[in-house]
């Protein structure tokens, strides 16, 4: 075979030129998603019921840009309660889950970097964050402890025996005696 008929062979010059194509697109599509990944960061994590070991299957976790409030959203989670969000652009933001218990919005920020995985799990417990659903959420009835009785009766007490202390006891006071 010489080289005269091998270039005048229609399917080897089809081979080479399909061989060609699928070698280099590929690439430059792989290379695009790179650049996209390197220019921004990532997070992922899992979403946890109150109890904080059961997974959220179909939760949607939300972040916002607290510098243009661009919001971000994931995937609705999977079996196990994995969700992620790729290409983040690096700054700070605010998390929220919106799941079939409700909204949850969480009071503390993240940073996100570029080039960077942060990895972050929840747990929609009510004490977690604030939880949005149809009904206003009930205001806490805890007291202080000085707002109780007993604690009323301590500073009394301590009072009483500070003031007995003071204008009651006899005698010189000496570090000597």
């Amino acid at each position: 075979m010489t080289i005269k008929s091998i270039s005048r062979s229609r399917w080897l010059v089809c081979g080479v030129l399909a061989a060609f194509v699928l070698l280099v697109m590929p690439i430059g599509e792989f290379a695009r998603a790179q650049a996209t990944v390197a220019q921004g960061g990532s997070l992922a994590g899992f979403i946890y019921a109150k109890d904080m070991k059961t997974p959220v299957a179909g939760a949607v976790v939300k972040i916002r840009n607290l510098g243009d409030e661009k919001e971000l959203t994931s995937q609705p989670t999977d079996t196990n309660g994995m969700y992620t969000i790729p290409g983040i652009p690096e700054g700070r933001y605010i998390l929220g889950v919106t799941s079939a218990e409700g909204n949850f919005n969480f009071d503390y920020a993240l940073q996100v970097k570029g080039r960077e995985m942060g990895k972050l799990s929840v747990a929609l417990a009510p004490g977690a964050g604030s939880q949005t659903t149809g009904e206003p959420p009930a205001p806490a009835k805890k007291k202080g402890f000085f707002n109780s009785w007993w604690g009323r009766a301590l500073l009394i007490t301590a009072a009483g025996i500070g003031v007995y202390l003071v204008f009651f006891t006899e005698g010189e006071v000496s570090p000597i005696r």
